[in-house]
């Protein structure tokens, strides 16, 4: 073993030269415009020197690039690139499957994960809840966006010009008598659901069935998908939609952290204290 193997070699397993890359590409994937190596060097406690040697070596790999015109350093396509492998389908519903589980278990109802499939709501994943008379939800199916808890969900997080093209081309088919009429309808519930994050769907797509559904988002701050749950209207009230808000917010905070999502990625809420509960469902 050589000197420099045996510095980087700490008691507790870890290599000191890996944990130091990782540093970096974390300090530097927080700072969009890029970061120089003394900023990042002071940021992360290393000296420029070491930092140098480290850095150029990410650049070399294709980990970080710089600037044409500047010394700052930024994320390079081989991040993308591992990025783009850990959002493929497959991946996504192994990444949800213990948080489905975990929604199903604290509601006791069927979950489900969704993402976009042209113009409608894919429901690529699914778990069953233990109650009785499940919800049947099947992987596979599309779904309308604009009466669906998911389907709301997702329209959040388009620009404005791709909601307005979006919204501009649905036809508001009826599928029940409380299914949303009109395209200013639906833009004050997506307004809502970009201010907390959650949708709802009060027996719009099925007359007999409630659903809550939450945004998840990916390490650009960008809406990936929606995981919700649905329930029979006998079982599921307006007021227990309500209690589970949190529960609901939680899990897919959690979620959407396993596909990089930090806070400061989009504009945070004035009141960052959890609630345990809620007491009111706002319709509007």
């Amino acid at each position: 073993m050589t000197q420099v193997d045996k510095q980087d070699n700490r008691r507790d397993g870890h290599i000191q030269s890996l944990d130091r890359a990782f540093s970096a590409l974390e300090e530097i994937s927080r700072h969009r415009d890029g970061i120089t190596l003394s900023d990042l060097g002071r940021a992360i406690g290393l000296h420029t020197s070491t930092l140098y040697h480290l850095t150029r070596t990410l650049v070399s790999l294709g980990y970080l690039r710089t600037g044409p015109d500047d010394k700052r350093y930024r994320m390079g396509r081989g991040i993308f690139q591992l990025a783009a492998a850990c959002l493929d389908e497959a991946e996504i519903c192994a990444t949800a499957k213990p948080f489905l589980e975990k929604l199903a278990g604290l509601t006791g109802e069927a979950t489900h994960f969704a993402i976009w499939e042209g113009r409608k709501a894919l429901i690529l994943t699914r778990h069953t809840g233990p109650n009785a008379l499940q919800i049947n939800e099947r992987a596979g199916t599309l779904r309308p966006v604009y009466c669906t808890a998911i389907g709301k969900a997702l329209l959040s997080g388009l620009t404005p010009a791709a909601y307005d093209s979006h919204a501009s081309d649905i036809i508001f088919e009826p599928y029940s008598p409380s299914t949303l009429k009109d395209a200013n309808e639906l833009r004050l519930q997506v307004q809502k659901v970009q201010r907390d994050g959650i949708a709802f769907d009060d027996c719009e797509f099925n007359a007999e069935v409630r659903c809550m559904a939450a945004t998840v988002r990916d390490f650009t701050g960008n809406v990936i998908g929606a995981i919700g749950f649905s329930g029979p209207v006998w079982r599921t009230s307006l007021t227990d939609l309500a209690e589970y808000t949190e529960v609901i917010r939680s899990i897919s905070a959690e979620l959407s952290s396993q596909f990089g999502f930090r806070p400061e990625a989009v504009t945070p809420t004035d009141d960052k204290t959890p609630k345990r509960r809620s007491t009111k469902y706002d319709k509007s």
